[in-house]
């Protein structure tokens, strides 16, 4: 809008001067002035683009990372000089070539990487690389939340550094390690080391059989053995059940185990249940898919009905010809001839999805799951693998379950993903977050537990990980991504000081900026911008001339008329 204004201003202002001097019957020269007036008051605000630019500057870093803006119209090549910047102060230029022939290189290129997220009880890992042979001496340590040195590892002048630095976690929670590097030199700098440690899922697992048989006895030994939470119930008769919980597990009484409400993570049917179960029943199984993890010990006389089950949740299975097979499976690490051979109940899988789970044979497989967003189904098509117990085969017998059962429960403690761009999220800087979950909602950052100083994130564009939101934290420290007040964040994620990691921090800057130099090539044509804009004060001081000479006209007019 002022774009317009400020030029319709001065027009009307011109005209109006013209009419007035139109009035008193002024000379052609005063006609000019006037013009020449207004003309220079635009030129202020709209300063005319008549200088030829530099097609190639130097500038320094400092400079460019500074806040203030600088002009490159007409700019074919910058050429950088002082120490590397990061991506996000050189992404937002003008389209112009980079040159680095000036840049600072770093003599060392130091590169560090840990697990932000381990669950209770796994160790965490620093791997320390350096492609560069040290200059001098250098001690880092590793240090737990309380100071103690928890590893530590000495380098050697000369030496290319691939190294690791190993601690465990004794508490959940985030948890702040230190990283301590000591040079011969006597520098000593420590460095946050912040990682999320999450209590172990504990998933509670329901075993319903048809009828007692070597193979399912065999399964709920190996669940004892293994931990697992488990309750194990056997139909004796239409009305009649046996009950046993397994690794202290409290007995669940309530009829309704296969509601939303049922507090098994995973539920173990026999498909010889399925003509014995009621139609209220048959239909929570239809929605019990969604929410909890289904898995269906198939046998050979499973009924039409039940394949109709299947068939209903886009999985159906063909009856075809029972074979036996050997433990040539991809999940084992070397076969075994002596192995007791499993029972293919010939099964065959129609329309399997690009990402479910074929365990054996990808036509006949032994084990079909599918573990989505909308559904965790799984059908077990073997039998035999008791024998495996009874040959001294246990490690295979437990190899092969537990790659069934973790695959059916890899949904627990899942969440849509979300994807930080910066491997040192720094403050005062712009992160990009990207995730599925931020296409039906804007998210907002706080800081950890106090939810009441948070910041909207601003939209940025698409990519492949989903919608995209910019956030410039102004403080270090533990951070927390919602996407709505109430439940759980979606993201905890430590903000690091600018002073943190500086070593790290040059090698990532020259990194980027190599990046972004290769990015760059600069317009493909720029002759159409290849002039500046004169500075205001000119346009300022010509208007000043103006104005001076137009009141020295009218005073000189006024002195002759008094005369």
């Amino acid at each position: 809008m002022i774009d317009f204004l400020i030029p319709g201003l001065c027009l009307l202002a011109c005209l109006a001067s013209l009419v007035l001097l139109r009035r008193r019957g002024a000379k052609p020269f005063d006609y000019g002035l006037q013009l020449a007036i207004w003309l220079s008051a635009w030129m202020l605000w709209q300063p005319p683009a008549i200088i030829p630019a530099e097609r190639n500057i130097s500038i320094n870093s400092k400079q460019l990372a500074s806040s203030h803006p600088i002009n490159l119209n007409g700019v074919e090549s910058l050429s950088l000089d002082g120490k590397p910047l990061g991506r996000d102060k050189l992404r937002d230029l003008a389209p112009v070539r980079l040159e680095l022939s000036k840049i600072q290189e770093s003599d060392s290129s130091w590169e560090f990487d840990w697990q932000r997220r381990i669950t209770l009880g796994d160790s965490l890992k620093l791997k320390v690389h350096n492609n560069q042979p040290l200059t001098e001496n250098v001690q880092i340590s590793l240090l737990n939340p309380y100071g103690h040195i928890e590893d530590s590892l000495e380098l050697k002048v000369g030496e290319a550094i691939q190294a690791q630095l190993t601690a465990t976690p004794k508490l959940a929670g985030p948890q702040l390690y230190r990283v301590r590097t000591e040079s011969e030199a006597g520098e000593t700098h420590t460095d946050p080391l912040p990682i999320l440690v999450r209590e172990p899922l504990q998933p509670k697992l329901l075993l319903w059989l048809a009828r007692p048989s070597f193979e399912t006895a065999a399964l709920s030994r190996w669940l004892r053995q293994s931990g697992v939470a488990a309750q194990v119930m056997t139909q004796l008769a239409p009305e009649i059940s046996r009950k046993e919980t397994l690794n202290g597990l409290p007995l669940t009484e309530s009829a309704d185990l296969l509601t939303k409400e049922s507090p098994f993570d995973l539920v173990i049917l026999d498909s010889s249940l399925w003509p014995h179960l009621s139609s209220q029943q048959k239909r929570q199984l239809s929605e019990l898919a969604t929410t909890k993890s289904v898995l269906w010990l198939v046998s050979g006389d499973s009924s039409e009905e039940f394949l109709k089950y299947a068939a209903g949740h886009s999985m159906p299975l063909q009856k075809g010809e029972a074979t036996h097979l050997h433990s040539d499976f991809d999940y084992l690490k070397a076969d075994n001839p002596e192995t007791p051979p499993l029972r293919n109940l010939g099964f065959i899988a129609l329309q399997p999805g690009s990402s479910d789970f074929l365990l054996g044979n990808a036509e006949t497989p032994l084990f079909w799951g599918r573990s989505s967003q909308r559904q965790h189904l799984g059908f077990i098509l073997f039998s035999d693998s008791h024998r495996w117990l009874t040959s001294g085969f246990a490690t295979e017998f437990a190899s092969l379950w537990k790659s069934i059962i973790d695959y059916q429960l890899k949904h627990l403690g899942s969440q849509q993903p979300v994807t930080l761009s910066d491997e040192l999220p720094r403050t005062q800087e712009r992160i990009t977050l990207c995730s599925p979950l931020f296409s039906y909602q804007s998210p907002f950052l706080s800081e950890f537990q106090n939810s009441s100083r948070s910041t909207r994130g601003i939209a940025a564009s698409k990519s492949s990980q989903g919608q995209c939101y910019s956030f410039w934290p102004q403080s270090s420290g533990w951070h927390q991504l919602w996407t709505e007040l109430e439940g759980e964040s979606a993201l905890d994620f430590y903000i690091f000081a600018k002073e943190d990691w500086p070593q790290w921090q040059r090698s990532l800057n020259a990194r980027e900026t190599r990046q972004m130099a290769a990015a760059r090539l600069g317009p493909v044509d720029n002759r159409h911008s290849g002039k500046m804009p004169i500075e205001r004060q000119w346009p300022a001081l010509i208007l000043l001339l103006l104005v001076c000479t137009s009141w020295w006209r009218e005073r000189r007019l006024s002195n002759r008329s008094l005369s």
